[in-house]
């Protein structure tokens, strides 16, 4: 890139892609820049993101994707934007031979942050530092340290893809008090068990979306133990509930039950069955329909659910 284009005043947008290397003057100004996107770009060294970052006093939105496949110079991505509002990171196994598995991977200090995209980060770690006005964070794949989770407490809109385990998000908060809005993609057996321990944090929660992809062979059933109390926001907030991909397993079909029966104040509730499900096993899923003990929609559907955020 041209030094000069680092001194451009009136660019808004900025888009740098596919190994276009990102070398940054040690003098640089982008006064009005608001929207920058890096995809799979070279940075010519630790610093080059850093210096460019630091020289947009007014950005909002960054989305980095770093290529797996490529080396891009850089060990952990440091985000230090005071003005930004939302940020997308999809990072991916970025594999190196001198890589350290402990240093962090993704570094934030965006206090104004609002919205959080986390993608493809599975093992390396994040450190962010305090996002008081947070509202929506959306995750892949991600290992959650007890750092990271701190500052969601106060999200109100929350999507989760949880790579083998839920205890991360289930421990590391008491209580997401203001969340409303959960959406969780299943892949594993293991994690139907925390899905009500989940719940039991979120005593506010008004909609409830998983979004299931476990297969419906070669596994025996997961244990299942009823809770001893019912989860708060069952008996008092939650008015939609949504599963989609059910495949009619008896533990499966145990927590699905047990949200139908104990949702007082549930307006909607949609099952819709796994993509394999024959036409004979569609008709035998009307029995969730009786699940519920008071007036309630429950849709009964084969189309896939809607991604929220």
């Amino acid at each position: 890139m041209p030094k000069s284009f680092y001194f451009c005043k009136t660019l808004e947008r900025l888009t740098l892609s596919d190994k276009i290397l990102v070398d940054v003057p040690c003098q640089v100004s982008l006064p009005s820049l608001r929207e920058l996107d890096l995809f799979c770009v070279v940075y010519k060294d630790e610093d080059s993101h850093v210096k460019l970052l630091s020289s947009c006093p007014v950005l909002k939105h960054l989305k980095v994707t770093r290529n797996r496949r490529v080396e891009d110079n850089v060990r952990t991505f440091r985000v230090e934007v005071p003005s930004l509002l939302r940020l997308d990171y999809k990072a991916g196994m970025m594999f190196r031979e001198d890589s350290d598995m402990s240093d962090p991977f993704l570094v934030t200090d965006t206090p104004n942050l609002l919205s959080l995209h986390i993608f493809d980060t599975v093992g390396y770690s994040l450190s962010v530092w305090y996002m008081p006005h947070l509202v929506t964070v959306v995750t892949d794949e991600l290992f959650p340290s007890e750092k990271f989770m701190r500052p969601l407490s106060s999200v109100k809109y929350l999507a989760l893809s949880p790579f083998d385990t839920m205890v991360p998000w289930c421990d590391a908060v008491n209580n997401y008090s203001r969340l409303v809005e959960c959406m969780i993609h299943l892949s594993e057996y293991d994690l139907l068990e925390s899905l009500l321990v989940l719940l039991s944090k979120c005593s506010k929660l008004k909609v409830f979306l998983v979004d299931s992809d476990i297969p419906r062979w070669n596994h025996d059933p997961a244990l299942w133990n009823q809770p001893s109390s019912i989860p708060r926001c069952l008996s008092s907030h939650l008015e939609i509930f949504e599963w989609d991909g059910y495949v009619g397993r008896e533990d499966e079909k145990k927590i699905i039950r047990y949200i139908l029966e104990n949702s007082k104040y549930l307006k909607t509730a949609g099952i819709s069955p796994n993509s394999t499900f024959s036409g004979e096993e569609k008709q035998k899923m009307e029995e969730l329909e009786s699940m519920h003990r008071t007036p309630t929609s429950v849709l009964l559907s084969s189309a896939r659910m809607s991604f929220r955020y």
